[in-house]
């Protein structure tokens, strides 16, 4: 079985409706989540063994004057994160949560698979409020620390 098949069959498992894309070894799956909706795409690599989970906010657009703002929140709301991170496009201000898995001396299972589903999604929601704050032009730090604490080391 190849991994995307593996994908679809956690998917199943969790009774997720999800959409495979035609052609392509991609799924997508629009998510509802307390804190807005979200689009889910898992993406396998069959060539390196590797498999990919990108979820993002439907709709959300950065505004070019922003993009520096939300990267300062989105590295600080990575540090410390054991499994995946945010990124973001400098150009176009594209913003995901990111994780992934090389499988290449293993075999992928279903179990696997949704750990990446479920902590992308939590991930994701945890820190959508703050993300959208920093858009409309809160502080990136008093973002972070709303939602994380204030930091506890300071740089002089």
């Amino acid at each position: 079985m190849n991994l995307i098949d593996i994908a679809q069959a956690c998917l199943d498992d969790m009774q997720l409706p999800a959409t495979r894309v035609p052609n392509l070894p991609v799924i997508n799956l629009p998510i509802e989540s307390e804190n807005g909706k979200l689009n889910m795409f898992i993406h396998s690599h069959e060539d390196t063994h590797r498999i990919f989970v990108y979820t993002r906010a439907q709709d959300m657009l950065v505004p070019i004057d922003r993009i520096a703002a939300l990267a300062e929140f989105l590295t600080r709301a990575n540090y410390g994160l054991p499994l995946g991170n945010f990124e973001i496009d400098m150009n176009d201000g594209e913003m995901n949560f990111k994780n992934s898995l090389d499988i290449s001396d293993g075999a992928l299972t279903t179990k696997m698979v949704q750990t990446l589903i479920v902590f992308s999604l939590e991930c994701l929601n945890r820190y959508l409020p703050g993300i959208r704050e920093v858009i409309d032009g809160t502080d990136a730090k008093a973002a972070i620390e709303a939602i994380d604490g204030p930091t506890k080391v300071v740089i002089k």
